[in-house]
């Protein structure tokens, strides 16, 4: 289990993101100018997730031909907060199972969000958790939406309130903050821009927010993000539809669009 923190390193950072649908490798040399490289896998059918995974690891030129010291795994899907004065390490797991009941079981980890004063909760599928630290020892897992809680906050306008939407996988992850401190989170299913909007309105209503001075912001790599920004300005006055380079200024990797939000907030971060 890990918390946040920076991590100089002088040789490449090698970065293993996790998602629905398969998996990626990033390689990135911050002394270097030299791009990232990037390396897609899908899972199939007909082999296990194990299988696909070693497999990878097995063929990837990123993986055999590069110095990686630093290796992180960045985990998308479900996950949860707990204030840190409620919270106890040891009992992480149980109140994950607790609000995922019926959900497959995996290794618990946990982030320490130091600003925001929360633990963010979030398991690894045990199989691809023994393998990647086989593989990797020393592997340290983040959820995909800690650096973005983080980030977000210390951008936060304390005069404003603002409501946020992250897209990513088909989902849209919507938070924000009051008196600041995290006062919502939560992710819904969003395949098309109406469904999106539905559920950001409905937070929005619950959050007795107002429609002509609040601000809605809508983040990430989502193929709906510019069609639900578009709906969203029906009903909202102030809507604004960022990328990545709009939130990561100083960061010249912003600007390379195959990078997913998310693990350019883990990178800005931690490297």
């Amino acid at each position: 289990m890990q918390e946040t923190g920076n991590n100089q390193s002088q040789t490449y950072n090698l970065s293993i993101r996790l998602h629905a649908d398969g998996f990626s490798f990033y390689s990135y040399n911050p002394t270097r100018t030299e791009p990232v490289a990037i390396e897609d896998y899908i899972y199939h059918e007909e082999e296990s997730v194990a299988e696909t995974l070693k497999k990878a690891i097995a063929q990837s030129a990123i993986v055999r031909k590069r110095n990686n010291p630093v290796v992180y795994g960045l985990v998308t899907g479900l996950s949860m907060q707990v204030p840190l004065e409620c919270f106890r390490k040891e009992e992480a797991h149980a109140l994950y199972r607790l609000t995922y009941a019926q959900e497959k079981t995996g290794k618990t980890y946990y982030n320490i969000l130091p600003h925001l004063e929360i633990a963010q909760i979030f398991t690894v599928d045990h199989e691809v958790e023994r393998i990647l630290n086989q593989y990797f020892p020393g592997i340290r897992f983040y959820h995909s939406h800690t650096m973005i809680l983080e980030k977000l906050w210390l951008l936060a306008q304390q005069d404003k309130r603002q409501l946020y939407a992250y897209f990513d996988e088909k989902e849209v992850f919507v938070f924000g903050y009051r008196a600041q401190q995290l006062c919502y989170a939560n992710t819904f299913p969003a395949d098309v821009a109406d469904n999106a909007v539905y559920f950001i309105l409905s937070v929005w209503k619950d959050l007795k927010m107002d429609v002509r001075q609040e601000e809605c912001i809508l983040l990430g790599n989502g193929n709906i993000k510019d069609d639900t920004a578009q709906l969203l300005a029906r009903y909202l006055q102030n809507v604004r539809n960022t990328n990545a380079a709009d939130i990561y200024r100083r960061s010249t990797l912003a600007r390379n669009q195959q990078l997913p939000f998310d693990l350019l907030a883990l990178w800005v971060h931690v490297i």
